[in-house]
């Protein structure tokens, strides 16, 4: 499946990702089937419970949450590059929430609509060329 710079960015600025990170965080702690091995055998003597270290391991190892991770950090590693204008521009456009038309955007920027039209879609090439985009998989302009 193809995934463009529009929908990463709609999912960073509305918080889809970080949502998406925590639920996964949720699912990998609470989806852990304890299997009793030792049918009709004993207890364990001297066992150490390393849960949490296992809930870190499971969380880093995880290819959906590595993914998700990768998303996030490089949207969040490149808004600290651009300028706070663009950044302010991205999030109005992007956020889902906010539901902000270019007329609005425009008005509240300072700029006209066809330069913050142009303005965006400078900062999603620059982004798509860029290396963080790199390890995001199956990104499309």
């Amino acid at each position: 499946m193809k995934y463009t710079v529009d929908q990463l960015f709609t999912d960073y600025f509305s918080g889809t990702i970080e949502k998406q990170i925590a639920w996964r965080r949720f699912e990998l702690r609470f989806d852990n089937p304890v299997r009793d091995e030792n049918v009709g055998g004993g207890k364990k003597q001297n066992e150490i419970n390393r849960a949490l270290d296992n809930q870190i391991i499971r969380e880093e190892s995880d290819p959906e949450m590595i993914q998700l991770t990768i998303r996030y950090e490089s949207v969040k590693q490149f808004i600290q590059t651009i300028d706070q204008q663009l950044v302010t521009m991205l999030d109005y456009h992007y956020d889902e929430q906010k539901n902000y038309v270019w007329p609005k955007i425009a008005e509240m920027v300072y700029k006209s609509k066809s330069q913050c039209i142009r303005d965006v879609q400078h900062v999603k090439e620059k982004y798509y060329k860029s290396h963080w985009s790199r390890p995001v998989e199956n990104l499309t302009l």
